[in-house]
């Protein structure tokens, strides 16, 4: 393993160094080309098209409540698609709909929506009377319950008894459940004398792209009717839909992108400004801002990669500008350190590949595990989770690709200036030798802070290898792991519609009413028998009626006075059309739809050929629906233990292909997959991260050391999740992922410097692994905050789960890297085979030796290589004279 390691580490480095000196002889063409090629994969733009359907976005692939959904579009595709608009009233002072003046504003609003709120289309006005066809009896409840209440108990006319949670109109029933909430009722008699809250469904079918457009219209029409009841002294008018969420997902979403040049701002001034150097040949302010420009450059090119695959644009991927702009810039920092630490008097060509040659491996260990920890998300079950994840994954590769080629060659470019001796800031100006000695006393941020920083190493490090440092940091570890297991175990599983929206959305009063009330107090599901069979068999109808039953009495229902099944009138219209003869027959179906009283029911049935309806052929009926009412199930988990007793009875008369459908099914059903997949794509990422550092750290003790790590950081993550009231759902899954990706970068960087030290003693190994790589960690750690900070401002939970999730990784990366593990390596041995110089020149050396560290063992004299003979043999590759990077 040691020698494949050997072997790994000196090939990488060679191709480093080679690429490096390919890179550093051919500048402008890389630049060129490079740009040349974002420029043509930009024209993807014109392939751009956005989805954003939260349904169909956010429901896992393999998840019933998708099946349940297809079943219910592919029953009435041959209507259309359905449309869905929910309006609900409430009084202003929260007191009964029903008292006078209030009753006369709700009748005034309900026939307003109904029939006189238009929408302009084709030179007409159109309004809901003139699209909801058969649908229009859906929202006529609420109009005849309301004039019925106000001619019986306002005007003292008629003699109707308005009892719920169903009454009865000259013969007919009406349930109300569904439509009036928060009921006060008359302890004897059971009739309604008040209520609070009244909900009106406005149902239609989308036949074309006609219909779509004008019902899209006037659902946006709705919407600001409700929006200006707001100061209204009597009532106050909500909606919703599943247009107007996925609208409001997407304002929620795009409200991120105007914030990246604010990020771009702020990163760009922190990278040039802690870059700075007190020697205005050596400083390279430009070079350190044109690197903040090539994540910007890779975004552009993958986005446009990606829109010529014909991938669609979701509003989540707003963000994802932010955490590429972040993870690009952490590798600036380590470039321009490894570049600064070559030797000024070798040629440009050396010094850009001495430095590709120790940031290239460094930077190829982070940018993997990041591409693979996003990469795995793909494999997810959750639509927006695999594009999120595709759009990342690539942006990542285009980034490592622009980094390694395209910021090289920007940084050639700075090396001849420098050759040069032209003015950092002012390039086309020349610096004397005397004039260059006289800024020798000027202050440089770069190198106050690094210093700054290496003396914090200095005393860390003495402080690191004692042994009460130790018992604090166990004591500590053993606390914080108390602490994150506790959360995770606390953690709450589910997505809602308002985790979508902002927190200022006009569409959250209504989720809350939605929640508190209608949820509590009435819902209804839908039952679809896919396969008939023939209804003309004595047992088909009393084994339909068992299924009915059957739900009837599941949990939580409400009974037979809330189900609506189309073949109970059907068979009393067959008993009259055949002179009392009891039985089922298909022939008079077609006519019984048609009729005025009875169409309604249109919906519920999908019919064949007319033909075979006259001919009593079973093809006449080819599927149908009834529908029966539930309450009291307000806790997501309350619902998905609903959703399998009803599938579990759906699954028992298989004969008939039964189906549900419940509108809200794809929520609930999330307690399904979300934490199974979690774990899975978890454990599988971590095991790859492992596998990953194994293969260039092969050593026991930094194996598992760093994993442990690893393993630390996002235990923390998610742990925090719950103090921080984030829920495990598909977009903080997405962030965990992330998180380990992140997580790696801090420990590979400690563990990978740690390991390939040349020196035998712990002591001098962690000083000089923390004094190569601690003052650039810091200042990407650093830079990503500052990267996605700038979001806080956006009051969206989806939003803040994101900066939540990285100013924790960072945290806790940094406290891992920079004062964990030091004090971890500090007390176990390291096995390694220490490999001198001479040896990296030329890798058949036999100069090798076996070192044991063991915490006993004094810090040893660092190994010395004579560097004079080594710059001599610079033509047979590249000098490693230390593990700096």
């Amino acid at each position: 393993m040691e020698r494949f390691r050997i072997f790994v580490e000196n090939k990488a480095q060679q191709i480093f160094y080679k690429t490096g000196l390919h890179i550093a002889r051919r500048p402008k063409t890389f630049l060129f080309s490079i740009l040349l090629s974002t420029a043509l994969l930009a024209t993807g733009a014109v392939n751009f098209h956005e989805h954003n359907n939260v349904r169909e976005d956010f429901s896992a692939d393999d998840s019933p409540s998708r099946y349940e959904y297809a079943v219910t579009e592919d029953f009435f595709r041959n209507f259309g698609s359905p449309f869905h608009v929910v309006v609900a009233m409430k009084a202003a002072d929260g007191g009964s709909l029903l008292r006078p003046k209030y009753l006369d504003k709700v009748i005034e609003t309900e026939d307003y929506l109904q029939s006189k709120l238009s929408v302009s289309f084709d030179g007409r006005q159109i309004t809901y009377s003139d699209f909801c066809e058969s649908y229009c009896e859906t929202s006529d409840v609420v109009s005849i319950f309301l004039n019925m209440y106000r001619e019986v108990h306002i005007r003292k006319k008629g003699n109707v008894k308005l009892t719920y949670p169903s009454m009865d109109v000259f013969g007919n029933r009406i349930y109300l459940a569904n439509n009036i909430f928060q009921v006060e009722l008359n302890n004897k008699s059971h009739i309604i004398e008040g209520c609070r809250m009244i909900a009106i469904n406005f149902q239609a079918i989308q036949k074309n792209a006609s219909s779509v457009e004008i019902m899209n219209r006037w659902e946006h029409e709705v919407f600001i009717f409700s929006e200006s009841t707001k100061n209204d002294s009597l009532i106050r008018v909500y909606a919703t839909s599943e247009g107007l969420v996925s609208k409001e997902v997407r304002r929620t979403g795009l409200q991120a992108l105007p914030f990246i040049t604010v990020s771009f701002v702020a990163v760009l001034l922190f990278t040039v400004i802690t870059s700075l150097k007190k020697d205005p040949i050596t400083s390279k302010p430009w070079e350190a801002a044109f690197g903040v420009f090539c994540p910007i450059l890779s975004l552009v090119a993958s986005f446009g990669l990606l829109f010529w695959c014909n991938f669609p644009f979701l509003p989540i991927v707003c963000v994802i500008p932010f955490l590429v702009l972040a993870i690009g810039v952490d590798d600036v920092f380590i470039f321009l350190h490894c570049y600064h630490q070559t030797d000024p008097r070798l040629p440009v060509e050396e010094r850009i590949g001495k430095m590709l040659a120790e940031a290239g491996p460094s930077i190829t260990i982070t940018s993997l595990t990041n591409f693979l920890s996003f990469a795995i998300s793909i494999f997810t079950p959750t639509p927006a989770i695999q594009i999120f994840s595709a759009y990342i994954s690539v942006a990542v590769v285009f980034d490592y690709t622009y980094q390694i080629f395209l910021y090289s060659a920007i940084l050639t470019f700075g090396a001849h200036r420098e050759k040069k001796r032209l003015h950092a800031f002012i390039p086309c100006m020349s610096i004397a030798e005397t004039e260059k000695r006289s800024v020798k006393t000027q202050s440089d941020i770069s190198g106050t802070l690094e210093e700054l920083m290496n003396n914090f190493v200095d005393l860390w490090v003495n402080i690191a290898m004692s042994n009460i440092t130790r018992i604090i940091v166990a004591c500590f570890m053993i606390v914080y792991c108390i602490v994150a297991t506790h959360g995770v175990m606390q953690i709450k599983v589910g997505l809602t519609s308002e985790k979508l929206f902002s927190y200022d959305s006009p569409l959250l009063p209504f989720v809350k009413l939605q929640t508190e009330i209608i949820f509590k107090e009435g819902g209804q599901v839908a039952v679809f028998v896919n396969n008939p069979g023939d209804m003309r068999k004595p047992e088909i109808i009393p084994e339909v009626m068992r299924l009915v039953n059957d739900f009837e009495h599941a949990t939580g229902s409400i009974g037979s006075a809330s189900t609506h099944l189309w073949f109970i009138p059907y068979l009393s219209y067959v008993g009259i059309q055949e002179r009392g003869e009891i039985g089922f027959k298909y022939k008079y179906l077609p006519e019984f739809m048609k009729l005025r009283e009875y169409h309604s029911w249109n919906s519920f049935v999908n019919l064949g050929a007319t033909d075979d309806c006259m001919n009593e052929k079973p093809t006449c009926l080819q599927k149908f629906f009834f529908s029966t009412g539930f309450r009291n199930a307000v806790q997501w988990s309350e619902r998905l233990q609903l959703l399998q007793e009803w599938r579990d009875i759906a699954a028992h008369y298989s004969k008939f292909n039964v189906s549900i459908y419940e509108p809200f099914s794809m929520y609930a059903d999330q307690l399904l997959t979300i934490v199974p997949v979690t774990k899975s794509t978890v454990i599988f990422a971590f095991v790859v991260m492992a596998l990953v550092l194994t293969t260039f750290t092969p050593s026991i003790t930094t194996i598992v050391s760093s994993t442990l790590s690893i393993l630390s950081i996002n235990l923390g993550v998610l742990g925090s999740l719950t103090y921080w009231n984030i829920d495990l759902d598909p977009i903080s899954m997405a962030t965990i992922l992330m998180a380990i990706g992140f997580s790696v970068d801090f420990i590979a960087h400690i563990t990978f410097h740690y390991y390939k030290g040349q020196t035998k003693g712990k002591h001098e190994r962690l000083k000089h692994a923390l004094k190569s790589i601690a003052w650039p960690m810091t200042q990407a750690g650093i830079s990503t905050i500052l990267c996605l900070c700038v979001l806080g401002v956006i009051q969206a939970y989806m939003v803040k789960v994101f900066v939540k999730v990285v100013i924790i990784v960072v945290v806790l990366g940094l406290l891992h890297g920079l004062i964990i593990l030091p004090v971890v390596f500090g007390a176990i041995p390291l096995r390694k085979r220490i490999v001198t110089d001479i040896d990296k020149v030329s890798p058949s050396s036999a100069l090798q030796k076996n070192h044991t560290i063991r915490i006993a063992v004094p810090a040893a004299t660092p190994i010395t290589t004579r560097r004079n003979e080594l710059e001599k043999q610079i033509s047979a590759g590249p000098r490693y004279h230390d593990s700096r990077g």
